[in-house]
């Protein structure tokens, strides 16, 4: 089981009204003070996306930042499906669980997913957002795989040092008086 200390409910923020989130957010930090990094010994915290009355049968791991577990999270986000968010700091309670010992993972009543292509990939489609054919499914998949090779490499835009990088054109002029583009040094 989990050391469920906080519980914040996002999915009634608008019912409940800011001033009744922010008392209860402040309520519940109160037994713990606020974490100095992710590498901090402390429990993990949960935000249930769901009415409290209702448990909800999909919870999403991942650590106390976006990375690896935020497509999982948007996508819960926007189709509204009800789940708990588990954040993870450095305490690593989760490997004893976790597939392959790592995050993210999503259960989903008694299954238990790691990796997260396969997450979004189960979300999608227990979300039917996922195509409505064998063409638009393929389209999908496509897209996705498109959108991990452009994260995958996104550093060489940054970095022209990086193997990437050297294959990346320059980037194009500014259109239209304004002055000189810059170009990334080679």
């Amino acid at each position: 089981t989990y050391m469920l200390r906080r519980v914040g409910i996002a999915a009634s923020v608008a019912a409940a009204g800011a001033a009744t989130l922010q008392r209860r957010a402040a309520e519940s930090h109160a037994a713990a003070p606020a974490p100095e990094s992710l590498a901090a010994q402390r429990p993990p915290s949960v935000v249930r996306v769901a009415p409290l009355d209702d448990p909800p049968d999909v919870t999403l791991e991942y650590f106390a930042l976006r990375g690896l577990g935020e497509l999982p999270r948007l996508i819960l986000e926007l189709t509204g499906i009800p789940y708990d968010s588990v954040y993870h700091f450095g305490t690593g309670v989760y490997k004893p669980y976790a597939p392959f010992g790592q995050l993210p993972v999503l259960r989903d009543g008694p299954l238990l997913i790691c990796e997260s292509g396969a997450i979004a990939r189960h979300l999608a489609r227990k979300a039917c957002i996922d195509g409505g054919d064998a063409a638009d499914k393929a389209r999908v998949d496509m897209f996705f795989e498109l959108a991990k090779d452009l994260t995958s490499k996104k550093s060489g835009i940054h970095d022209p040092a990086s193997a990437d990088g050297k294959r990346l054109p320059p980037p194009p002029a500014p259109r239209g008086g304004g002055g000189e583009g810059r170009s990334r040094p080679r």
